[in-house]
């Protein structure tokens, strides 16, 4: 172990922890981890989205959004992945949506990832919220268990580490 301590970024380091969960979640939808809603979610779109959309509804099932055809360009979703962040869900449906429509065709890979992304970092921990010494030691053993402790999915480092010798010379310690 090196000297000197770890500054660890709580949301960033969560962030990835959940990022490897989602990632493994998008690839297997399940039929047996659904939830209905209670009330299904209605889109209208234009007659050439729709026809778009149409074309891509095989690929949203493959990422969890089950968009069924209800008719005048419209669609209706009654139900979602167990998985999806709750309070959260007509937000993910949305954003997966409009993914196909600006990029025309959608690419389930990239689906896959954004998902992952875009769920990890709504479901981790947000600025001033304080951890306790419980909550520390388990985000700390889950990081260690991630493929990539190092990195938040956006790239941003999860921890800093300073030596001693670095903090004695912010300090004028040693010349």
């Amino acid at each position: 172990m090196e000297d000197g301590f770890y500054l660890i970024d709580q949301h960033a380091a969560q962030e990835r922890i959940k990022y490897e969960y989602f990632r493994d979640k998008v690839g297997e939808v399940n039929p047996n981890e659904r939830q209905s809603l209670l009330l299904p979610l209605t889109f209208h779109y234009s007659a050439d989205e729709a026809l778009l959309l149409k074309e891509n509804l095989h690929a949203l099932t493959e990422v969890g959004v089950f968009l069924e055809d209800f008719g005048q360009s419209s669609f209706v979703v009654r139900e979602h992945p167990t998985w999806f962040p709750k309070g959260f869900e007509q937000e993910i449906i949305e954003e997966h949506i409009e993914q196909v429509l600006q990029h025309k065709k959608a690419d389930v890979k990239k689906l896959r990832e954004d998902a992952a992304i875009m769920m990890s970092c709504k479901k981790s921990i947000k600025a001033n919220y304080y951890l306790t010494k419980e909550q520390m030691d388990a985000l700390l053993a889950d990081l260690r268990k991630a493929e990539n402790p190092f990195t938040c999915p956006h790239g941003r480092p999860v921890m800093i580490h300073f030596s001693s010798y670095e903090v004695e010379k912010m300090f004028k310690r040693v010349m």
